[in-house]
């Protein structure tokens, strides 16, 4: 009798718990394509930033990650010695720059 209301006690315990582990999973593939990408990025944002600042001999006054047709990109705005802004993408699997 005893282990039968242990047993009872146990079960929403378990299944919370169930429950919270499928909730946090479900979230991990939900989380969109780009962000997913992040972490198998070859080029972190700070390196892209460098790159851009040398190639462009400018200095970046914003930086953000965002999605171009679901790759990750980073978008980094550069302003030069003369007064221009510009706006570079940088890919983050190639580095590639436009």
């Amino acid at each position: 009798m005893r282990s039968r209301l242990l047993t009872l006690a146990l079960i929403p315990l378990l299944l919370t718990a169930g429950i919270s582990t499928v909730d946090a999973q479900g979230l991990v593939e939900r989380r969109p394509r780009y962000e997913r990408e992040a972490d198998k990025a070859r080029i972190s944002l700070d390196q892209a930033v460098n790159m851009a600042e040398s190639r462009y001999r400018a200095k970046a006054v914003k930086a953000q990650s965002v999605s171009n047709g679901g790759r990750l990109v980073y978008q980094i705005r550069l302003l030069s010695s003369d007064g221009r802004v510009r706006t570079v993408h940088v890919d983050a699997q190639t580095g590639a720059m436009n």
